[in-house]
């Protein structure tokens, strides 16, 4: 077995910086491999593991009669929907805003016996803001809802946002500050 005893020729500068730029090359190689693969194991991770490991709950819509809808407290019962007077005054818009603060909207009436009921409630020279106002300029009163005012009772004055009261539903600028009364749908048991 014969080995090279012969003497290595000194490297010159130029071989040595090609040797250095090539173990440079390959560690900026090997580096830009490593960084690639964490960031492709990052993006795995990140679109898989909340699909792998969160608990999905599927919310269950609960139906029940009208009668045995329940209100929350300090909400009074009228049918199947909640109500709740707020001595509080507030501009139409603050009043809307605040009642869905609760979960509601401004009082919606289905129907003129749900009105009359509430009138009947209401103490002598009180008025409190419901969810009723007119839509554009023609003058057509629509819910909070959406939904078309049904003349439940006629509307006196010329305001743009509706009010009840002991003897009826009047309107009156929006910007007025009122007392108000919202309302939301009773919740299954």
């Amino acid at each position: 077995m014969q080995t090279d005893t012969s003497p290595r020729l000194p490297q010159t500068s130029h071989e040595r910086r090609h040797h250095r730029l090539m173990f440079d090359a390959k560690k900026v190689l090997t580096l830009w491999t490593l960084l690639g693969g964490a960031v492709a194991v990052l993006l795995w991770g990140f679109f898989s593991f909340p699909r792998k490991f969160t608990v999905t709950r599927t919310a269950r819509n609960k139906t029940c009669d009208d009668e045995v809808k329940l209100c929350p407290k300090d909400w009074n019962k009228l049918r199947q929907n909640c109500f709740s007077r707020i001595q509080h005054k507030n501009s139409w818009l603050t009043a809307n805003d605040t009642c869905e603060l609760h979960d509601a909207t401004l009082a919606v009436f289905i129907d003129k016996t749900e009105v009359e009921i509430l009138m009947n409630q209401i103490q002598e020279m009180k008025t409190y803001w419901i969810g009723l106002h007119r839509q554009n300029l023609l003058g057509i009163w629509v819910w909070t809802n959406g939904s078309k005012y049904n003349n439940l009772h006629e509307i006196q004055d010329h305001g743009q946002c509706a009010f009840v009261h002991q003897k009826g539903i009047d309107s009156t600028s929006c910007e007025d500050q009122k007392e108000f009364i919202c309302t939301r749908e009773g919740q299954c048991p």
